[in-house]
């Protein structure tokens, strides 16, 4: 969890709220439950007017996907209040929230297995904002990445991504810069790595393999590499 989602954490607490989740369920058409996020030891200038102290909210279905990873939880909504005149905007809040979810989900949980969570649908009215987690987080900026995307995390059937699928290119090329950038990137991991792999006599030792990390992002490897 980043610094700035644990700082979000400690002046906050997760709420369920499930007087609300007929009302949810009937407004997206999942049968959903209903958590938010509400202030707590939170600046006051930056929570919202007639917000009764609740910053954001999600829904998540509450139907959930044992995959081989994880358990997999699917939104189906999310929303930051705000003040009409623009003076409080909390945007970002959600993404805290949605690591603040996954964490107190799994300290729940009676078996140690990770929390991951995505979205149910994206359509055209939640794609922009999606795209950009697509793409900055998942790492997936073409067609044939999403369907990947998917099908590595097991999610076949679970979600309906199709406007994602329509607004991506067939076939992403990257721009000059943004290769000069992933290469610059790539040999410095690579020099990182190598130093901190050899021994106090000079030896090269084989790096341990590291356990999973949460499969929100795709790694493709090239054919030399697999």
């Amino acid at each position: 969890m980043s610094l700035n989602t644990e700082l979000v954490k400690h002046c906050t607490s997760l709420r369920r709220l499930t007087h609300l989740d007929d009302l949810m369920t009937r407004m997206t058409s999942f049968d959903t439950e209903v958590w938010a996020l509400r202030a707590e030891n939170f600046p006051l200038k930056l929570i919202p007017e007639n917000s009764k102290d609740y910053l954001c909210y999600i829904g998540v279905a509450r139907e959930k996907l044992n995959a081989e990873y994880g358990q997999v939880h699917f939104l189906t909504f999310g929303h930051e209040n705000f003040n009409s005149d623009g003076s409080v905007c909390n945007e970002g809040l959600l993404e805290h929230m949605y690591d603040i979810y996954c964490e107190t989900i799994k300290n729940k949980m009676t078996i140690d297995d990770e929390v991951y969570l995505y979205p149910a649908e994206i359509d055209n009215g939640s794609l922009a904002y999606w795209s950009d987690i697509a793409s900055n987080t998942w790492g997936v900026r073409d067609k044939p990445e999403l369907k990947e995307f998917i099908k590595h995390n097991q999610l076949e059937g679970w979600v309906n991504w199709d406007a994602l699928e329509e607004d991506l290119p067939k076939v992403y090329y990257p721009s000059e810069k943004e290769y000069d950038t992933e290469s610059e990137s790539d040999t410095k991991s690579e020099t990182e790595s190598e130093t901190e792999s050899e021994s106090e006599d000079g030896e090269i030792k084989q790096d341990e393999d590291e356990p999973p990390r949460k499969r929100r992002k795709l790694i493709l490897l090239s054919e030399d590499e697999t």
